[in-house]
């Protein structure tokens, strides 16, 4: 799975979040680059749904 797809799959939209906060966006690729999903998903859990309410996928 890739960074990405991951994301589109907890429904948070990358594109609006590396616009408004670049430095999150570049962090938060860097650790899942390292860990790998599985361990992202496990470690950053907390993160996800204020992102989620932040940067939302437009249906």
């Amino acid at each position: 799975m890739t960074f990405e797809e991951f994301f589109a799959k907890k429904k948070i939209n990358l594109e609006t979040l590396k616009i408004k906060d670049d430095i999150l966006f570049q962090e938060l690729k860097s650790h899942f680059e390292q860990m790998g999903a599985k361990s992202f998903d496990y470690t950053k859990k907390y993160l996800f749904n204020p992102l989620r309410n932040q940067y939302p996928i437009e249906a």
